[in-house]
C-alpha cells in the first residue's frame, strides 16, 4: 500500500515537474507554446492608391498669316506712275541761246495731293512765267506757282483739277543703303515718265551747291537721272515716294567724268515743307 502512493507521487510529482520544467524551458528560448501565444490580428493588404492621370490639355498651333509678298518694280512703278507728271516752264525773258525765242524748261513733278498740288524742284519753277503741267494721260493743265524754297530747292505748283492720281509717301528714315531705287520724270524733257532703275548708293550726304550753298540730308543713288528727271520721285519698290530727284554730279574737277551719282530730297524733309505750304493755301 504503501509503495504505490509513493510511486503515484513520484509519478505525479514527476510528472507536473517535467511540465513545469518544460514550460520554463519553453518561455526561456523565446518560442511559446502554441497554445500560449496570442492570436495575431488579422492584416489587410492595402489597397493601392490611383495616382491621378492628368488631363492632356490641347493648345492649337496658331495660324501663321502668308509673309507680304514684296510687290515687283514693274508694280512699283505701276502704282506711282499716273501721279508724275511733266513741268514745262516758259520763261517770259528770253535766252541769247534761244535766238529770240521763249525760253523752256522742261522739268518733272509727282502729284501729293489730290486736289491738284504738285511736288517738285526749285530750279525747275524758278523764273516762273508760264507754268503748265502735262499729266501721264496727256492732258496738259495751267499750273499756279503756291510757294518755292531755294535753300532746300523745293517747290510746290497747283493745277485746278480735283480727283487727281497721288503718290505715297514713304519713310525716307527706313531707307537702307543697297535697297533698290526707282528714278522717274521727264528725261531730257522729251520723254515724259522714263524709268531708271538703281539701289540706294548712299544716305544723308552733303553736297556743295554753286554759291557756297550747302544741301545736306541727301539720299544718293546709282539710277540714272537725266536733265529733265528734276523733280520726278525717287521710290522703293512698293512705289512709294521716298525722295525728290534733284542733282546729279557728271564731272569732278579732282577726278573728271563721274558716273551714276545722283541725289534727292528725302521725303522726311520734303514732306513736311510741301504739307505746311498746302495748310497754308488751303482756305
Amino acid at each position: 500500500m504503501v509503495v504505490i502512493l509513493l510511486t503515484t507521487a513520484f509519478a505525479v510529482g514527476g510528472l507536473l515537474g517535467g511540465i513545469a520544467g518544460g514550460g520554463l524551458v519553453l518561455w526561456a528560448t523565446g518560442a511559446p507554446a502554441a497554445w500560449l501565444r496570442p492570436t495575431p490580428e488579422p492584416t489587410s493588404t492595402p489597397t493601392p492608391t490611383d495616382t491621378p492621370v492628368p488631363t492632356p490639355t490641347y493648345t492649337p498651333t496658331p495660324t501663321l498669316e502668308p509673309p507680304t509678298p514684296t510687290p515687283s518694280i514693274a508694280e512699283g512703278v505701276r502704282r506711282v506712275l499716273p501721279a508724275v507728271v511733266t513741268i514745262v516752264n516758259r520763261q517770259s525773258a528770253p535766252s541769247p541761246q534761244a535766238n529770240g525765242a521763249d525760253t523752256r524748261i522742261r522739268g518733272s513733278g509727282t502729284i501729293i495731293d489730290p486736289r491738284g498740288y504738285v511736288a517738285t524742284n526749285y530750279h525747275v519753277v524758278q523764273g516762273t512765267g508760264q507754268l503748265t503741267v502735262i499729266l501721264d494721260s496727256g492732258q496738259e493743265l495751267p499750273g499756279r506757282l503756291v510757294a518755292l524754297d531755294s535753300q532746300r530747292d523745293i517747290a510746290l505748283v497747283r493745277v485746278e483739277d480735283g480727283n487727281l492720281p497721288v503718290a505715297e509717301w514713304g519713310d525716307s528714315d527706313a531707307v537702307q543703303v543697297g535697297e533698290w531705287a526707282i528714278a522717274i520724270g521727264s528725261a531730257l524733257g522729251d520723254f515724259p515718265n522714263s524709268v531708271t532703275v538703281g539701289v540706294i548708293s548712299g544716305i544723308d550726304r552733303s553736297l556743295e551747291l554753286d554759291g557756297n550753298l550747302t544741301v545736306s540730308g541727301l539720299i544718293q543713288t546709282d539710277a540714272a537721272i537725266n536733265k529733265g528727271n528734276s523733280g520726278g520721285p525717287l521710290v522703293n519698290q512698293r512705289g512709294e515716294v521716298i525722295g525728290i530727284n534733284t542733282f546729279i554730279i557728271r564731272e569732278n574737277q579732282r577726278v573728271g567724268v563721274a558716273e551714276g551719282i545722283g541725289f534727292a530730297i528725302p521725303s522726311a524733309l520734303a514732306r513736311r515743307v510741301l504739307e505746311e505750304w498746302i495748310a497754308a493755301d488751303t482756305p
